[in-house]
């Protein structure tokens, strides 16, 4: 990877931050207790604001990806944070599969919003509504490794680092998803950071 494409590398996590915003911007899910009449109903009302927000989240996934690369990049040379950062990129890992597959279930109950019977679109709402246990889990390994390796290593501001182990503590209770929230808006200022403790490129010589 070039210079210049390595100092840009850690600017995915603006990108992924405004793309999640675009996803979390449309409209819900059906509830978890509505019926499949419901959901099927919900699907064909809002079917174009749900296909935007899937696709923002589906290419935010990528982003998201380059961005944990980036961040493991930045701290493999830190002390103390080495492994804590190799132990926070699976977990972010975790968390880009269940982002994926919560959006593959919202995908397909668009596609097949004409012809799915009520009791097969009720069944893929309760899984897409239940499946947050690799969200989870990967919330609470990525927050916690990743702040304890700022801590450890002092490469950024370690008040983003506690902010990251309070997001990992808390990311298995009933308000856990919500952290997820403050990541975003963590993903920005850390990627702006970063970009410019960078440094700008060395110049190429003959």
């Amino acid at each position: 990877m070039s210079d210049s494409l390595r100092r840009l590398a850690p600017l995915t996590g603006i990108v992924f931050a405004v793309l999640l915003v675009v996803t979390f911007a449309g409209p819900s899910t059906p509830g978890v207790h509505d019926t499949g009449a419901q959901v099927i109903a919900h699907y064909n009302k809002h079917h174009s604001a749900h296909l935007i927000g899937d696709l923002a989240g589906g290419v935010g996934v990528v982003f998201f990806l380059f961005f944990i690369s980036s961040l493991r990049s930045f701290f493999r040379d830190k002390e103390g944070a080495d492994g804590l950062s190799r132990a926070a990129f699976a977990g972010g890992i975790l968390i880009a599969v269940g982002g994926s597959v919560f959006t593959s279930l919202d995908v397909a109950q668009i596609d097949a919003r004409h012809d799915i019977t009520p009791q097969a679109a009720q069944a893929l709402n309760v899984l897409g509504n239940d499946f947050f246990f690799p969200f989870e889990i990967g919330l609470v390994v990525f927050g916690l490794c990743t702040g304890l390796a700022i801590i450890a290593s002092g490469a950024l501001p370690k008040w983003l680092g506690w902010v990251m182990v309070v997001i990992g503590i808390v990311a298995f209770t009933p308000v856990g998803f919500f952290g997820f929230f403050v990541i975003l808006i963590w993903s920005v200022i850390v990627a702006i950071l970063i970009y410019r403790r960078s440094g700008a490129p060395a110049a190429v010589t003959a």
